[in-house]
C-alpha cells in the first residue's frame, strides 16, 4: 500500500489535475464507484486503477473491484491510503477508487455518419453546464458535439462527473472554428440555428427531421453577431416572464428534446 502522498506516482496522476499535463500526456482521470462502471464497457481506455480501503468497506465497491480485476487486469493497478487517494480525488469525500483513462479521439467522418441533431457549443465556460450537455445530448439522441476554441476543457474532472459517463461515448470535436464548421456542415445538407434569446423563430417551428445543427453561445455573453450572421436563422426558446434567458445547459435540453420528440412523432 502505498501511504505517502509525496510518492512519484501520487504526484503523477495528481498533475492531471490541470489542462496542460492532461492534453500533453492526452490522459485525464474520472474518480466514483458509477462513473468507473460507466467507462467499463470500453476497457482498453483504462490505464490505471488507484483504490483504497474504502472502496472494499460497502457491497458496491467489491463488485465495482471485482468487474475491475476481471475485465482490466493489463492496466496499472495503485492501492493507496484513503488519505492519499484523498489528495488525488477532485471530490471533497471520495468513494475509495479513481481511473486514468486515455484521452478518445473523434472524427468527423464518425460524428457524420450519425443521426440526430448536431450541437456547436461556442466558448462555454462553465465545466457543470459542459458536462450536463453532455448527457442530455447522449440522452436525447444528438449526433455529437463541436467544441469551439477557448472552451472549458471537456476532461476537466467537474465535467467528467457531470457527464455521468457520457463523456466516454458521445462523439465530440475539439478546437474547431465554429464558422468553418458551419461552411463544412452546409456543405454536409445541413442547415444550421443560432441559439439567440433574441431569435425570432420558436424552436417549436424548427423542423428538426432534416440534418440539423444548432449553435449555442457563451454563459451570459451568447454567440457573437458574425456566427449569429453565417447561420441560416436564429431560434429563440418563447418565455413568459422577466427572465431574460435560460441556463445554456437547460436551453440545450429543451432543444434536444423538442428533435427527439419530432423523431417519434413521425
Amino acid at each position: 500500500m502505498i501511504t505517502s502522498k509525496s510518492n512519484p506516482k501520487v504526484k503523477e496522476i495528481r498533475l492531471l489535475h490541470q489542462a496542460k499535463y492532461r492534453h500533453a500526456r492526452q490522459e485525464y482521470f474520472a474518480e466514483g464507484i458509477k462513473l468507473i462502471l460507466e467507462a467499463l464497457p470500453d476497457p482498453q481506455q483504462i490505464i490505471k486503477i488507484v483504490y483504497s480501503p474504502r472502496l472494499e468497506k460497502n457491497v458496491r465497491g467489491a463488485e465495482l473491484l471485482s468487474h475491475l480485476r476481471q475485465k482490466v487486469s493489463s492496466a496499472e493497478w495503485l492501492y493507496v491510503s484513503d488519505e492519499v487517494l484523498d489528495k488525488m480525488t477532485d471530490t471533497r469525500t471520495h468513494q475509495g477508487v479513481m481511473a486514468v483513462l486515455k484521452i478518445k479521439k473523434w472524427s468527423w467522418e464518425e460524428i457524420l455518419l450519425r443521426e440526430g441533431l448536431m450541437l456547436l457549443l461556442y466558448q462555454i465556460q462553465d465545466p457543470g453546464n459542459l458536462g450536463t450537455i453532455f448527457r442530455v445530448a447522449e440522452a436525447g439522441g444528438a449526433a455529437g458535439l463541436v467544441l469551439s476554441s477557448n472552451i472549458v476543457d471537456p476532461f476537466n474532472p467537474k465535467t467528467v462527473r457531470s457527464s455521468m459517463g457520457s463523456i466516454f461515448r458521445l462523439p465530440f470535436l475539439l478546437n474547431q472554428d465554429i464558422e468553418k464548421t458551419i461552411k463544412k456542415l452546409q456543405s454536409c445538407g445541413y442547415k444550421i440555428w443560432a441559439a439567440s434569446s433574441t431569435g425570432h423563430t420558436s424552436f417549436w417551428e424548427i423542423d428538426f427531421s432534416k440534418r440539423t445543427a444548432v449553435i449555442f453561445g457563451q454563459e451570459g455573453g451568447g454567440l457573437p453577431e458574425n456566427i449569429i450572421k453565417a447561420a441560416a436563422g436564429s431560434l429563440t426558446i418563447p418565455m413568459k416572464s422577466e427572465v431574460e434567458s435560460l441556463n445554456v445547459a437547460m436551453a440545450a435540453g429543451l432543444v434536444i428534446f423538442e428533435a427527439l420528440r419530432q423523431k417519434y412523432k413521425k
